[in-house]
């Protein structure tokens, strides 16, 4: 039996609405692709990587911390029996001045590791000081500079929290800014030393010897001096080309360029020497500079592609890691491109995470190639820029998953579909395509997708947004839908909408004004969230600029890539809006139209187990989320898709299960017969109005579940009329009537 609900006004909304946007990291969904159950499928995906080992849950085992440059995030795994799991609440642990390079080393001989990493003027150091027991704490290292020498007498000195190393004077340790540096014991005396590239020319090696053993019988302190400018007496001049005794020259008489370099001191050749890994930025080799000296006199001859039988090869800057990865207490080679973004358009992301199994032993390693796609392998991992939509394709009554992506190997923009073989409580996605009708033929980039019914006829459309690659612009385009139920787009051709907008900007087509027709909020390039509202009819839009700063949000060099969505999150049955953005924070406007004026932003909403609060955590840099009902809950969850071509999900855990039979509501009812019908449902619905007498009169209309929709029936005669609604394969009616 059909349940008619009453209809309460802001009487019904509970004083605790804010706190109902609380939500649960989640990676219970099944993921099936090519036949085989992925392992970590909502990890997020992974660009440009780089690997440290250390233990996070104080287990006894080495876990996984992974630093991604193009997210600017990292990401944490547990070994769990000799396989990684993907731990999200260990992330937050970190601290978020981490940025550009992640290297994690024991430098006090404590048995803790601490973090070295990359600020604005140089190197920090957090010294971790966990206790036995306790969950990962951390505390930033300060150093003490002395007056220069040619400072005038009684000059103070200065504490600073910057790694200092003694040249002429304290000076910065100064890595380039793409840089990644050399961090390990080079003298074999049980302190760690730092090698690095200078960062202006001649761009030659630089050796900073840690004091600490020799000062203080110790390891535990960073007292650094320069004891080389030119280390092993090479310097590089250009991709592939070294100056081995002696300096660069290039055609013209000019030197070599600047660009950035990441070096990895191991001993390759087993001699017990360190050799060099390097690699550069422009460059897409990995180089072996083997050690002709001795690790305390290095000479370097010569520069060989590395690994000899199959050489890391990438689109742009092979950085090299060692660490043991597959259990086996050897540490491997993982190779990762050290890209902040896309460098080239064959450079897709999907493959760039490559692993050489050390075959041989850590004294004198052997490197086997085993796979390009490490970790990448077991999750969802479309390249770059997930961009998710979802729909119920099938008409089945639950949710199946769209994403696009930046580009493909051929560089241009593709939807990957998944379906939901699941239930609507219990999903569980399978990969159908990799290119979603065929929209690789565009030849553009940038795919960015929406399902919206975008001229009001009660068909599903997909929209979407492609970069056109010889204007600088995105476009876009429309397929119109043919079907009522399941999703049908043959014989439809693409349609330009006539709007168009910066390649890096973000839209959502989204009623804002409730006048029945689809307008448009525009994240641009400057951080700003532009209102444009739709003037045009039927199948014709004109989009006009309503408000350059909507919900106060302008320019911002803080906020910038702003990605927005809109539903109803914690089923009060008011809209709310949810903003990404470039810090990968999500923010949440609670009834954004009713709060335009005076907007309530909520950015503490994911739940840490550590702290027993919910806080605002980074999900890594320009993300898109989406709100979907994946677990038949009245509060929908947030798919994210990442900039690093993957998908996070986050389950709302103050959702109840809803119930087996709908709760729909209409009114007024009774309906004044120059009034539109307000339809509210708890889930997605397709709706068609009826006589009495069972004559079809409309055809089917979406509902999207939890946001009211008026549905123009204006001009039928006074009298009772069936409102019948279809979920999947289940149909339900209430009567109305018009006077």
């Amino acid at each position: 039996m059909f349940r008619t609900l009453l209809v309460y006004l802001s009487l019904s909304l509970p004083l605790h609405a804010w706190s109902q946007f609380t939500y649960v990291s989640d990676q219970s969904i099944p993921v099936e692709v090519d036949g085989r159950q992925l392992a970590l499928p909502w990890a997020g995906g992974l660009n440009s990587t780089q690997f440290n080992t250390m233990d996070l849950d104080q287990d006894g085992d080495k876990d996984l911390v992974i630093f991604d440059r193009a997210s600017n995030k990292v990401s944490t795994f547990l070994n769990s029996s000799g396989q990684y799991l993907y731990h999200p609440e260990y992330e937050a642990l970190f601290p978020k001045a981490i940025t550009r390079w992640l290297l994690i080393r024991d430098y006090n001989c404590d048995g803790l590791e601490d973090i070295f990493t990359a600020n604005n003027n140089g190197i920090s150091v957090f010294k971790n000081t966990t206790v036995a027991g306790g969950e990962l704490t951390w505390e930033k290292l300060k150093f003490f500079a002395p007056p220069a020498p040619t400072a005038p007498p009684g000059t103070p000195g200065i504490f600073t929290e910057i790694l200092l190393t003694q040249g002429f004077s304290k000076t910065n340790i100064f890595p380039g800014t793409n840089d990644i540096p050399n961090i390990i014991d080079m003298d074999g005396d049980g302190d760690l030393d730092i090698v690095n590239m200078r960062f202006v020319n001649p761009f030659a090696a630089e050796f900073h010897q840690n004091m600490s053993m020799e000062n203080y019988g110790t390891c535990d302190s960073l007292e650094y001096v320069r004891t080389s400018s030119r280390w092993g007496d090479w310097e590089e001049c250009s991709c592939g080309e070294f100056g081995f005794g002696e300096s660069c020259v290039v055609n013209g008489g000019r030197t070599n360029h600047n660009v950035g370099k990441s070096l990895l001191a191991i001993d390759v050749t087993g001699d017990d020497n360190k050799d060099l890994l390097f690699s550069e930025e422009d460059c897409p080799f990995l180089f072996l500079l083997e050690n002709d000296g001795t690790t305390s006199n290095p000479d370097f001859n010569s520069a060989s592609n590395f690994p000899q039988f199959t050489p890391a090869i990438m689109p742009a800057f092979p950085a090299a890691f060692y660490e043991d990865v597959n259990f086996d207490n050897k540490p491997d080679l993982i190779v990762s491109p050290a890209v902040y973004a896309r460098t080239g358009l064959n450079n897709p992301f999907t493959n760039s995470v490559w692993l050489y199994r050390n075959t041989g032993s850590t004294a004198s390693p052997s490197f086997t190639f085993e796979k390009n796609n490490f970790l990448q392998d077991e999750m969802i991992e479309v390249g770059d820029y997930a961009y998710p939509a979802f729909v119920d394709f099938d008409g089945d009554g639950d949710q199946d998953m769209f994403i696009g992506n930046y580009g493909n190997q051929q560089f241009v923009g593709v939807i990957t579909f998944f379906e939901n073989v699941g239930t609507p409580a219990a999903p569980s996605f399978r990969k159908v395509s990799d290119d979603f009708l065929g929209l690789s033929g565009l030849t553009q980039y940038s795919m960015k997708p929406q399902f919206i019914d975008i001229n009001s006829d009660g068909k599903m459309d997909l929209a979407f947004t492609l970069a056109d690659p010889t204007r600088f612009i995105s476009n876009l385009y429309f397929i119109l839908g043919n079907s009522t139920g399941s999703l049908d787009f043959s014989g439809q051709q693409v349609i330009y909408s006539g709007f168009n907008m910066g390649p890096n900007e973000n839209l959502l087509l989204e009623d804002i004004n409730q006048d029945g027709k689809v307008d448009i909020l525009l994240g641009d390039a400057t951080g700003a969230l532009q209102y444009f509202r739709n003037t045009g009819n039927g199948n014709t839009f004109t989009f006009t600029l309503e408000d350059p700063e909507f919900m106060g949000l302008g320019q911002s060099i803080t906020r910038t890539n702003l990605n927005t969505s809109v539903a109803d999150l914690d089923n009060d049955g008011l809209a709310d809006l949810i903003v990404g953005d470039q810090s990968g924070n999500i923010t949440v406007y609670g009834d954004f139209r009713g709060t335009r004026n005076s907007p309530q932003p909520i950015s503490n909403i994911i739940f840490d187990p550590f702290t027993d609060s919910y806080i605002n955590r980074n999900l890594g840099a320009r993300i898109k989320p989406v709100a979907v009902n994946l677990f038949n809950s009245d509060k929908p969850a947030l798919a994210v898709g990442t900039v690093t071509g993957g998908m996070i999900i986050l389950r709302n855990d103050g959702g109840q299960a809803l119930p087996d039979e709908p709760e729909i509501m209409i009114y007024p009812n009774p309906l004044p017969r120059d009034e539109k019908l307000n339809v509210k449902a708890d889930r997605n619905v397709l709706m068609q109005v009826f006589s009495i007498m069972g004559q079809k009169l409309s055809e089917s209309i979406f509902v999207a579940g939890g946001q009211p929709r008026a549905i123009d029936i204006r001009g039928l005669a006074p009298g009772i009329y069936i409102a019948r609604f279809t979920i999947g394969n289940r149909t339900f009616g209430q009567k109305f009537v018009v006077h």
